[in-house]
C-alpha cells in the first residue's frame, strides 16, 4: 500500500500555472489541472475562475516572454505572482509533462519551496525592456562594423590597423568620403582628429593605399547605411528612455552631485540632463565608486532598480548578482563548479571590473591584478566584480561613500598583513624577527 507524503501548507489560497505558446495548464489543488488557450479572452477566462476559487497567490515559470502579458493581467486582478526560475522546479528527468509540472508547481509553491525572481513594477519594467533592447541594438550594429572592416580589407586599405575605431568621427568621415570618389590621401588624412594627424599621419597615408574595386565599394556602402540605420534607432530608444526616466525622477529631491561624473566612452546615451536624472533616482551619488558611470549607473537601475530592501544584508545582494564564490562540496573534497554569468547586473559589476584592470590609482584594480597572478583573470574579475557590488549597496542602503584610498595605501595594509603573519610565526617557533635599517 503506497503512502502519500504531503508538506507544510505555507501558502495557502495558491495556484500555479505552466504556461506555453498556445496553451496554459492551471492547477489550484495539485492534482486536478485545468488548461486555457493562450489568447487574451483565455487568460481573461482563467483569471476569471482563479477569483471564483478565492486564488489570492499564482505561481509562474519564466518561459520566454509568454508569462509577461499574463503576469500582468494577473497582478491587474489584484493577486500576488511568484514568477521562479524553471530549473529550480524541475521534476525527474523522464517524466515532464505540462499537466505534470502544474501540479509539482502548486505543490512547491504551497509548500514555500520555491524562490520568487525579482520583477520590476511599473516603469522600472519598461525602462528594463529598453536598456535591454537598446543594447541588442548595439550587438546588431556591430555586425555592419565587421562588414565594413571586411569590404575594407578587401580592398587592402589597413584602417583597422591604425585607428582604434572605424566606426568613431575620424574613420566614418573617410569612409564616406572614399564613397564619394575621393582617392587623394592626404585629404583624406585632413578629415582625421587632429590627434590622429599628429601621432599617425604616415601610418594612416600608409593605410589608405589600397586597391580599389566597385563590388568591394558597393558592399562597403550598403554595411555603412545599415549601420546607420541603427544609429538612428538607438537615438529613438535613447529618447524614449529618456521619458521614462523623467517619470520616475518626477517628484524625488534633488541630490547635489559631489563627485565629477566619469566620461562615457562608447555608446554614450543621448539623454539630456542623465546624470543629475540618475542622481535624483537613486538618491544618492553614485560616482565614488571607481569604474561606475552614468551609463553602468542606467543599467543597474533597469536590473536592479532603485530599492534594496529586498536584500537583508549585502551577501544577498552580491548571491543574488551570481558573484558569490562557488561551493561544490562532496565529502572531503572541494569541486570546482561553473560560473554563473546569468545576471546582467552581475555581468554589469564585471564589466566596471574589467575596466579597472589596468588602473594606474584605484586600489581594487591593484587588487584584481594581485589575485589574477595567483588565480587566473575570471575569478579575479569576479572577485573585483564583488567588491563594487558590495560598495554599491552600501551606498544606496546605509548611505555609506565608497572612499578611494588609493594603490598606496593597499599595498601598506598588504604589507602589514605580511609582517603580522611573520610575527605570529616569529612567536610560534620561538624566534624574533630584526628589522634590516
Amino acid at each position: 500500500m503506497s503512502k502519500v507524503i504531503e508538506f507544510e501548507q505555507q501558502n495557502p489560497d495558491a495556484a500555479a500555472i505552466d504556461i506555453g505558446s498556445k496553451k496554459i495548464f492551471v492547477s489550484t489543488d495539485g492534482v486536478t489541472v485545468k488548461s486555457y488557450d493562450t489568447f487574451t479572452t483565455g487568460y481573461r477566462q482563467c483569471i476569471e475562475a482563479l477569483l471564483q476559487q478565492k486564488i489570492k497567490r499564482v505561481c509562474m515559470e519564466a518561459t520566454g516572454i509568454y508569462w509577461i502579458a499574463l503576469h500582468q493581467m494577473l497582478e491587474e486582478a489584484g493577486m500576488e505572482v511568484c514568477l521562479v526560475n524553471p530549473k529550480e522546479v524541475k521534476q525527474v528527468k523522464g517524466r515532464k509533462t505540462d499537466v505534470k509540472d502544474a501540479c509539482w508547481m502548486q505543490k512547491m509553491f504551497s509548500a514555500g519551496l520555491v524562490r520568487q525572481s525579482y520583477i520590476p513594477s511599473g516603469k522600472l519594467k519598461e525602462l528594463r525592456m529598453m536598456i535591454r533592447e537598446r543594447e541588442d541594438l548595439i550587438s546588431m550594429g556591430s555586425t555592419y562594423v565587421n562588414k565594413m572592416q571586411k569590404a575594407l580589407e578587401l580592398m587592402n586599405i589597413k584602417l583597422t590597423e591604425v585607428i582604434c575605431q572605424i566606426n568613431g568621427t575620424s574613420g566614418i568621415r573617410m569612409i564616406e568620403a572614399i564613397l564619394n570618389g575621393e582617392r587623394n590621401k592626404e585629404k583624406l588624412l585632413s578629415l582625421c582628429h587632429v590627434s590622429i594627424r599628429e601621432k599617425k599621419a604616415q601610418q594612416v597615408i600608409n593605410a589608405l593605399e589600397g586597391h580599389y574595386n566597385e563590388s568591394w565599394l558597393f558592399l562597403l556602402e550598403q554595411s555603412l547605411n545599415l549601420w546607420k540605420v541603427h544609429q538612428q534607432q538607438l537615438l529613438l530608444i535613447d529618447k524614449h528612455i529618456e521619458g521614462l526616466l523623467c517619470n520616475l525622477e518626477h517628484g524625488k529631491q534633488f541630490i547635489t552631485s559631489e563627485h565629477k561624473a566619469k566620461p562615457i566612452r562608447h555608446h554614450k546615451p543621448m539623454i539630456t540632463g542623465l546624470h543629475q536624472k540618475l542622481l535624483n533616482i537613486y538618491g544618492a551619488d553614485a560616482n565614488c565608486i571607481p569604474g561606475i558611470t552614468d551609463y553602468t549607473l542606467l543599467k543597474l537601475l533597469g536590473e536592479v532598480g532603485a530599492d534594496m530592501s529586498r536584500f537583508p544584508t549585502a551577501k544577498h545582494f552580491v548571491s543574488w548578482c551570481g558573484l558569490c564564490p562557488g561551493h561544490n562540496q562532496s565529502g572531503l573534497k572541494s569541486r570546482k563548479s561553473k560560473m554563473n554569468n546569468h545576471s546582467n547586473a552581475g555581468q554589469t559589476f564585471r564589466e566596471i571590473a574589467q575596466a579597472l584592470l589596468n588602473s594606474k590609482y584605484v586600489a581594487i584594480g591593484a587588487f584584481i591584478r594581485k589575485l589574477k597572478s595567483r588565480k587566473n583573470a575570471r575569478i579575479a574579475i569576479k572577485a573585483g566584480a564583488r567588491k563594487i557590488a558590495e560598495a554599491f549597496y552600501n551606498l544606496l542602503t546605509k548611505g555609506t561613500q565608497y572612499v578611494e584610498q588609493g594603490i598606496a595605501k593597499y599595498e601598506q595594509q598588504l604589507k602589514q598583513r605580511e609582517q603580522n603573519y611573520l610575527q605570529k610565526l616569529a612567536l610560534k617557533h620561538g624566534l624574533k624577527i630584526i628589522e634590516i635599517q
